[in-house]
């Protein structure tokens, strides 16, 4: 009997083809899942452009715009008008004209250490060592006539008022005050509270802020630059924004 021969199996040179079909299919959907996630980090970087937005508003007025081409991703920018200031009606323009005017009101107060202006508004620089003693968040009695003339200045403004805690870098560790935020807050939050009781100023007006020792005006590298550095700052937020920036 004849034994029929196997025909041999041709060898498949087409094999690749399957490999290569999966690993397009992979790139596709790890492409895809890029695709995707970057869309979401563009909506998330929007929304918090968006918020940034509102925040400025909320500081300097309406005439903040965004640059670019609409995307979203402009630099904000502040219109010329807003750069007015109307702080204190019928006494000036311009930050420097208010910083003109509370300088003469509170020419010769004891504890001012100076008045300033800067992009946001117009500063008081109270020295700390004549509103508080040593470690201490307690107004000092001989404080206290100046805060008064300084609260009679600000109850005239239609702007929003910031209140600022500042200390040196020497640090405090205290059950009452574990470190100079602490401090500062309480310090800030102290004069706040003064101004409400004692000046009828609206609450809704103030804010108080603490920066511990983070915001030096000078070096802290003798006992004279630790002074100044150790101050409360009382912001005159300027702008022309009746709605935001001002409590009628």
């Amino acid at each position: 009997m004849a034994i029929k021969k196997r025909h041999e199996e041709h060898e498949n040179h087409e094999r690749w083809l399957v490999s290569y079909a999966d690993f397009i299919t992979l790139l596709f959907a790890f492409f895809t899942v890029m695709y995707a996630t970057s869309q979401s980090d563009v909506e998330k970087q929007e929304e918090f452009e968006k918020s940034i937005k509102r925040q400025l508003i909320g500081i300097f007025g309406s005439g903040v715009q965004g640059g670019g081409s609409g995307s979203g991703t402009g630099d904000f920018q502040l219109s010329q008008p807003n750069l007015m200031a109307d702080a204190f009606p019928g006494h000036g323009a311009s930050r420097a004209e208010v910083q003109n005017y509370v300088e003469r009101k509170l020419q010769g107060e004891n504890g001012v250490n100076g008045v300033n202006h800067d992009a946001l508004g117009v500063r008081i620089q109270l020295a700390a060592n004549k509103l508080f003693a040593s470690g201490s968040a307690e107004l000092l009695e001989g404080s206290l006539s100046a805060l008064d003339e300084i609260g009679k200045l600000l109850k005239e403004s239609r702007r929003k008022l910031i209140v600022e805690g500042h200390t040196d870098d020497h640090p405090i560790h205290t059950s009452r005050y574990p470190s100079n935020w602490e401090l500062s807050a309480a310090r800030a939050t102290k004069v706040v509270r003064y101004l409400i009781a004692r000046s009828g100023i609206p609450a809704t007006k103030l804010t108080a802020v603490a920066y511990a020792e983070h915001k030096p005006v000078v070096a802290n590298d003798s006992e004279l630059h630790r002074a100044q550095n150790r101050r409360i700052e009382i912001l005159i937020v300027t702008g022309q924004n009746k709605q935001t920036n001002s409590v009628e």
